[in-house]
């Protein structure tokens, strides 16, 4: 019998939790060997377990996935991540991989393209998402330069979601710890990136990418 390949689940919210602890354990050749809702108990049992595979979601609550994930990939740099989040931003998929990372799946994808990823990054490839590969790998060869300049970063990102519920640039800035003219710099650049005039446009533009 070939060895089993041991994988933790990491997210926040339980039923999806479970629902991927429950299609792995199904899968032909995978082990959960553990699993949790937060960054610490994900660091700690991956000491503990030394799994092959760490499925995260990177928008853990009370922490950030991405430092979460990065801090597992310096402690254990056999350990394999794949990401896992509602973000298709390719932003976000250059900064998960930069980082360690070994793959990015959005939670649109079926039970089969969740355990060929788990399969490929476990025989040492990278796997993105089907529905955001074409899209990645086009802004590696510079093919879609007008969709880049849209890109949004990870901060930018911050401040829209504060933007969108509301928040002043001091209330912003008190929160991300910036300076205020910092916020009123990004909420410029936000908005001149995106072709927006107005916080309203702004919003409806967060809700629809799922940021609120």
């Amino acid at each position: 019998m070939s060895e089993l390949i041991k994988v933790l689940v990491v997210d926040d919210h339980a039923l999806i939790r479970e629902a991927w602890v429950s299609l792995l354990s199904t899968a032909p050749g995978i082990q959960v060997v553990a699993k949790t809702d937060n960054a610490d108990d994900a660091y700690n049992l991956s000491i503990q377990y030394r799994p092959d595979v760490v499925l995260m979601d990177i928008n853990l609550k009370g922490s950030n996935g991405f430092d979460a994930a990065e801090r597992i990939y310096n402690s254990l740099p056999k350990t394999r991540i794949i990401g896992l989040t509602l973000h298709d931003e390719i932003n976000y998929v250059k900064k998960f991989l930069s980082i360690g990372g070994k793959g990015y799946l959005t939670k649109n994808i079926n039970r089969e393209e969740l355990i060929a990823a788990v399969h490929a990054v476990y025989n040492g490839e990278t796997y993105i998402a089907s529905e955001i590969k074409d899209r990645y790998f086009a802004s590696l060869l510079h093919l879609d330069n007008e969709e880049n300049k849209k890109e949004v970063t990870l901060k930018e990102i911050e401040v829209i979601k504060l933007i969108a519920k509301g928040l002043t640039s001091k209330e912003i800035a008190d929160q991300l710890f910036l300076s205020p003219r910092t916020v009123e710099t990004h909420r410029h650049n936000i908005l001149k990136k995106l072709d927006f005039s107005n916080a309203a446009q702004l919003t409806g533009w967060a809700k629809e990418k799922g940021y609120l």
